[in-house]
């Protein structure tokens, strides 16, 4: 039975139209994964001319490959655990979906997080693939909004911690580039408790707030309507599943929650082996705390996947605790483990998808 039949043959049917095609346009994923190249190999080549020693060459000749197979196990582990938090809700909410369902879905947003600006196209790609599968585009919604919240819990504490233990070790600039960033998500978590405690609240002021908007700017009514039923559509959704998970199944959310620490976790005890890979060897608290910054800084970044600001706030953090030979090739490799393997394994379910989109089209033409 076909991924696409699977849930449908439980009693589920879809109950919202998937995102357009034009998500999966060929040449706007060219485009952007030339952009996200262009800007990844700027910023390692600028840190390597910065940062090259007679030393650094044989770093990475001297990279110790038991630590290669642990930072493989990890960096598996890092895709299986964001598909998993995914996963523990569409299970509850479709019985028969399969976990590599889950895994793709999860694939393609890394890819397409990666080729388009924001990261903005993540998450079309993942409800595409659910939707494929039958899952309904609303609930798909309600579960990123979710896992977004979890998200949102973690680094905002992950983060508070980090700042308090390593506030000495950074630049004013750098210091007040964090603290801009924990506004940001603390604005974002006070929007999302809101939408809990008083989302028809929110609903009636994202109405006002449009009409408004039309009134002055009436070249752009249909788009502003366009945001705003978006909006709604996600509050909406997010209320139904905030009540469904809450009062029936609240050890899911709890369990999410937990995953999402894991996921993370698991990202920085990634980066730490390297670290020890290279025979650095610095402070195990001290290195999750800077990878937390790092992610927590490049969380926002308008670039495709975050690319040249995640190389270079890498560089510029980890510099406290390894010697300057070997910050290019602990870049590299972080970069490497983490996004690119996940990247080039996304491009081929992205592509898979998009061809077989356009075959559906061709027949039913």
């Amino acid at each position: 039975m076909s991924e696409e039949n699977e849930i449908e043959a439980n009693g589920h049917l879809p109950t919202c139209q998937p995102p357009e095609i034009k998500d999966f346009n060929r040449a706007k994923i060219r485009k952007g994964l030339i952009i996200f190249v262009l800007l990844s190999v700027g910023a390692l080549t600028a840190i390597f001319l910065k940062t090259h020693t007679g030393d650094t060459l044989k770093a990475l000749i001297n990279f110790n490959l038991g630590y290669i197979a642990v930072v493989l196990v990890l960096s598996f582990g890092d895709m299986c655990m964001g598909a998993l938090r995914n996963h523990i809700y569409f299970r509850k909410l479709y019985p028969g979906i399969r976990f590599m369902v889950s895994f793709r879905a999860n694939l393609a947003n890394i890819f397409m997080g990666a080729v388009t600006p924001s990261q903005s196209g993540g998450g079309p790609a993942q409800l595409y693939i659910y939707y494929r599968a039958g899952v309904s585009v609303g609930e798909s919604i309600s579960v990123s909004v979710l896992n977004y919240l979890a998200t949102l819990i973690f680094f905002i504490g992950a983060a508070g911690f980090s700042l308090s233990v390593l506030s000495d070790s950074f630049s004013k600039t750098m210091h007040n580039l964090i603290v801009f960033c924990f506004i940001v998500f603390a604005v974002q978590f006070v929007i999302f408790i809101l939408i809990i405690l008083k989302p028809d609240l929110v609903v009636k002021l994202a109405t006002g707030l449009a009409k408004k908007l039309c009134s002055w700017l009436p070249r752009f009514e249909d788009k502003i309507n366009r945001i705003t039923n978006r909006l709604i559509t996600e509050v909406t959704a997010y209320k139904d599943s905030c009540k469904l998970f809450v009062h029936e199944h609240p050890y899911v959310l709890l369990l999410a929650i937990f995953l999402t620490c894991v996921l993370y976790l698991n990202k920085f005890f990634l980066a730490y082996f390297i670290m020890l890979g290279l025979g650095a060897s610095g402070h195990l608290v001290q290195v999750l705390c800077i990878q937390a910054l790092v992610l927590f800084i490049c969380y926002f970044s308008p670039s495709p996947g975050a690319s040249g600001v995640a190389e270079l706030s890498i560089a510029a953090l980890m510099a406290s605790v390894m010697s300057t030979d070997t910050l290019g090739i602990f870049t590299l490799l972080q970069r490497f483990f983490i996004l690119y393997i996940p990247v080039i394994l996304g491009a081929i379910v992205v592509f898979k998808e998009a061809g077989s989109s356009l075959k559906k089209k061709r027949s039913s033409a």
